[in-house]
């Protein structure tokens, strides 16, 4: 048995969300808010109080009513203090996210840094909005050190506006802002420092882009590099995921929510010359090749390295459902040096209990399944005369906190023990019968856990 990555899981989570139309947000502040912080953090928050509440503020009236932490709500920082190193001495700097009224007032970073043991404010300035969505870092412009990069929900607005601020002159610089859906920092130009992609939809118009910004180097801003479009009827974009897909050359691969339903998956890479997006089809401003109505995210499925899309295929005799989370799915990749899609494998995904058994090509056709939600068993059978036969499998789930359940059931079918993991078992039957020939080594070795 392959046991992947607990992400999956998450993934299709989140893109059920996205998929249902609702919203991903959640009041962090309300869940998040921590007690009185200790240690190195208590040393910072002391300092921007001293900084807040200085004789060069006191004046202020939104400072008698003190001041809320804020927290980002998506990326990596979720915290309200972040710590990075921005100057390149070695030594992180500490940026802090606040406000002074609770019920008004845009966000501040407020940045601190340590002098003489002593943690001390140097800068403060004024974010886009009021409520900040992420905070990530990437060397823009190549001088070797780290740009803020900061993503602002705006009223209002379908879409959230990026703004960078660079440390500069000992303080904080804002140095770009852009509107974007989603956003990827790569170096995708191989230029030896960050590209920004950013990603665009305009629902209202169905279009929707992908933007290649560069800078040439040190005290140079942001150009862009090369724009190419992206299915027009996408919602909502996934995570973007940095894949290698041939030497010098990084794809950005990005799973989109289609407001109709269903989803698809886009790539976006720089050759070197250009920016392309080769699923596209500009004809019909849409991309049909990696369309899929089931909620299964793009992923490295088998763990080779690469980046694979599932294509949801139909199975004579069984209705896949939102409910079972039962999927006969054929994954894809990209070859880049024949500029085509290629198939990787096929699998039946079983989402329900969490796993996949992978199939053989030629066996399409030649089966049907079925799954009975009670007892967690999924079956296959032979076809005859385009109708279900003769079972040839099983693969019976047991949670060990649901008990085993029917002792009938298992004794009737002889099932035999596949895996005895910390929180589930798994458990066979088979026969066999051609085409399929199983035995427990072939079942065991197609048989992939998923958390």
């Amino acid at each position: 048995m392959k046991i992947r990555a607990w992400f999956l899981a998450c993934a299709v989570l989140v893109f059920a969300l996205l998929m249902s139309g609702c919203s991903v947000g959640i009041d962090v502040e309300a869940l998040l808010r921590p007690p009185r912080p200790t240690g190195e953090q208590q040393k910072i928050q002391e300092a921007l109080e001293e900084y807040i509440f200085s004789d060069q503020n006191k004046q202020s009236p939104e400072v008698l009513g003190g001041y809320i932490l804020k927290y980002p709500k998506s990326g990596n920082h979720r915290s309200a203090f972040v710590m990075q190193d921005l100057n390149g001495d070695g030594v992180d700097e500490a940026i802090v996210f606040y406000s002074i009224s609770k019920d008004k007032g845009n966000v501040r970073l407020n940045l601190l840094r340590k002098n003489g043991g002593k943690w001390e404010t140097v800068s403060d300035i004024e974010g886009a909005s009021a409520d900040i969505d992420r905070v990530e870092f990437g060397d823009l412009n190549g001088d070797g050190l780290h740009e803020i990069v900061t993503g602002w929900n705006i009223d209002n607005v379908s879409n959230r506006l990026l703004v960078l601020f660079a440390f500069k002159n000992g303080g904080l610089e804002e140095w770009h802002r852009e509107l974007y859906s989603e956003y990827a920092i790569h170096s995708l130009t191989n230029s030896g420092w960050d590209d920004l992609l950013i990603l665009l939809s305009n629902k209202a118009e169905n279009v929707t882009t992908a933007k290649l910004l560069h800078s040439k180097g040190a005290n140079t801003g942001l150009s862009e590099a090369g724009q190419v479009n992206l299915d027009g009827y996408i919602q909502q974009f996934s995570s973007p995921v940095v894949s290698t897909l041939a030497e010098g050359i990084k794809g950005v691969f990005v799973d989109g929510a289609r407001a109709s339903g269903g989803m698809v998956t886009e790539l976006i890479y720089w050759d070197g010359e250009r920016l392309w997006a080769p699923f596209y089809d500009r004809q019909k401003n849409r991309n049909d090749l990696t369309f899929r109505e089931g909620n299964l995210p793009s992923m490295d499925i088998n763990g080779d390295g690469v980046i694979e899309w599932p294509v949801v295929k139909s199975v004579i005799g069984y209705k896949s459902s939102e409910t079972d989370k039962i999927w006969f799915t054929k994954w894809y990749n990209w070859d880049i040096k024949a500029k085509k899609v290629k198939e990787a494998f096929s699998c039946i995904m079983n989402m329900s209990d969490g796993y996949y058994f992978e199939i053989d090509d030629d066996w399409d056709g030649l089966f049907t399944l079925s799954y009975d939600r009670p007892s967690r068993t999924l079956s296959l059978y032979s076809m005859d005369g385009g109708k279900a036969a003769d079972r040839f499998l099983m693969l019976k789930t047991v949670f060990k906190s649901e008990g085993l359940g029917s002792e009938s059931d298992v004794e009737a079918y002889d099932f035999r023990l596949l895996e005895d993991l910390t929180e589930v078992q798994f458990f066979t039957w088979f026969t066999d019968r051609k085409p399929f020939n199983l035995n427990l080594e072939r079942i065991s070795y197609r048989f992939t856990y998923l958390y």
